[in-house]
């Protein structure tokens, strides 16, 4: 349907509308989960996630062909998987995939952004912890959103919260992986700018420590992008393992690929 691929390709940046309806009313229903009617893989992927990680509320899977109607009641929440996109509250930056929760108002005219996470940091063969990265973080701006709608949360929007809660860092053991370190930095040289707790491990056990839930464990994920022949965009975050809330994001534009650096780890230690 034309209207379907609008959805599903369209820039969420363009006529967006304000709250009509309460998020907490919204979650009262099923959350709409946007099937593709050409990506069986994505299809897989996302449903194997979503059941074992969405605890929000109920999920309903539809089809392409299923949504617009849908769209028309304000009350109808959808998730959707996009590429090439920016995540509403996170500037300017595109990343390759994005999964985005949105509604509709004006009978399906005017799209609501309500949050938004990349699905970033797989080389290939980690995407399922990816997508598990992506669905924890969605779900933790969800329930930002939902706090700060019911007067609860003490900050203004959820880059605040990053910065807030990065203190969290010190109080758990650091996992990243050799690959995702800056050219040069060890053990030796990180201790000399970082007193919390690091484990340099191979990716997988990272992905297994994500996918799991570890209560003690916070994963570092980078992300490289080339945005032109000479630039890269290179994106630091860290993720509470248990939660999926994002509790360090730092982003430069290089003109080589840069990993999680010292620069990094003297904000950590701040």
């Amino acid at each position: 349907m034309k209207h379907t691929t609008l959805l599903l390709a369209f820039s969420l940046l363009a006529f967006v509308a304000k709250a009509e309806t309460s998020l907490q009313e919204r979650l009262q229903l099923p959350l709409y989960v946007i099937l593709s009617d050409s990506d069986n893989d994505i299809n897989k992927d996302l449903r194997s996630v979503i059941d074992g990680y969405w605890d929000l509320n109920e999920v309903e899977y539809i089809s392409e062909a299923d949504y617009e109607e849908l769209s028309w009641t304000a009350q109808n929440c959808f998730l959707v998987y996009q590429k090439n996109q920016s995540v509403e509250d996170d500037g300017t930056t595109v990343y390759s995939e994005v999964l985005r929760i949105v509604a509709f108002t004006k009978k399906g005219k005017l799209v609501e952004n309500i949050a938004g996470s990349p699905i970033m940091g797989y080389d290939g063969e980690n995407r399922n912890t990816s997508l598990v990265n992506a669905v924890k973080l969605l779900q933790d701006k969800v329930q930002f959103v939902l706090y700060k709608e019911q007067g609860d949360s003490e900050y203004a929007n959820y880059s605040q919260k990053i910065n807030s809660e990065s203190s969290i860092v010190k109080l758990k053991k650091l996992y990243i992986s050799a690959q995702d370190l800056e050219e040069g930095l060890d053990y030796a040289s990180i201790r000399d700018l970082y007193k919390g707790e690091v484990k340099i491990v191979d990716k997988s056990y990272i992905d297994k420590l994500v996918e799991q839930g570890s209560e003690d464990a916070v994963c570092v994920i980078v992300n490289k992008r080339q945005t032109s022949g000479f630039t890269y965009v290179n994106t630091k975050m860290i993720v509470d393992a248990s939660t999926g809330a994002l509790v360090y994001k730092d982003e430069t534009t290089s003109t080589s690929p840069k990993g999680f650096s010292k620069k990094d780890f003297k904000k950590l230690a701040d």
